[in-house]
């Protein structure tokens, strides 16, 4: 099937099978990652993330937070470019505009839901927040109730490619400073089991027409 949702699937494979677990400062990598950030940098009117590839660092060091280009950069090419996209260097800002997409109704391009509300299903996005993250947002938890009333927050986002057997697995970028698949144990309705985790908690699924 034709989709947003099977597109950017197919598109985060690609990208796993790409990178190899190669990390982000090696070539050709550090270049790819490049690329990410002049995709989301050009489409959110933000010209210095053309600067930015998997060697940069800030001014403590730190090499820049990479994961939410990477999933603009795949809702990129699976749209063809689409503007209706929240791109940024956060993931809560595509996060706070899904779920406003989702409290106005009508026709929206894509929509957030808590992450409980639906099971999760191929191409859906699956957003946690995490602790410690070093993203340059401020570090305090955030759930589906309090997420409107913050901006931006730490958190990360993974692309869902397969769900089966009680298990959806996702990728994301900037795990372990590459491209890499994680699995989430599904209760008998086919919801997350489990919405802990150690450095954070899931707290979004969203959803693509």
């Amino acid at each position: 099937m034709d989709t947003v949702a099977e597109r950017l699937a197919a598109w985060a494979e690609a990208e796993e099978a790409r990178f190899l677990g190669r990390l982000e400062d090696e070539a050709p990598c550090s270049g790819w990652i490049a690329e990410y950030w002049r995709i989301v940098g050009d489409a959110a009117g933000r010209p210095h993330y053309r600067h930015v590839d998997g060697r940069t660092v800030d001014a403590e060091g730190e090499r820049w937070a990479w994961s939410a280009a990477f999933v603009g950069a795949g809702v990129w090419a699976a749209t063809g470019g689409a503007e209706w996209f929240a791109y940024c260097e956060w993931h809560s800002t595509y996060v706070r505009d899904a779920m406003r997409r989702a409290a106005a109704g009508g026709d929206q391009p894509y929509r957030a839901f808590p992450i409980d509300a639906l099971p999760p299903r191929r191409g859906d996005l699956v957003v946690q927040w995490r602790a410690g993250i070093g993203d340059g947002a401020p570090d305090r938890p955030v759930t589906w109730r309090t997420a409107p009333r913050l901006d931006p927050f730490t958190s990360h986002g993974d692309i869902v490619v397969r769900v089966a057997d009680g298990v959806a697995e996702i990728v994301g970028g900037n795990l372990a400073d590459t491209v890499q698949r994680r699995r989430l144990a599904l209760g008998p309705d086919g919801r997350l089991r489990d919405t802990a985790q150690a450095r954070g908690h899931w707290f979004a699924l969203i959803r693509f027409a």
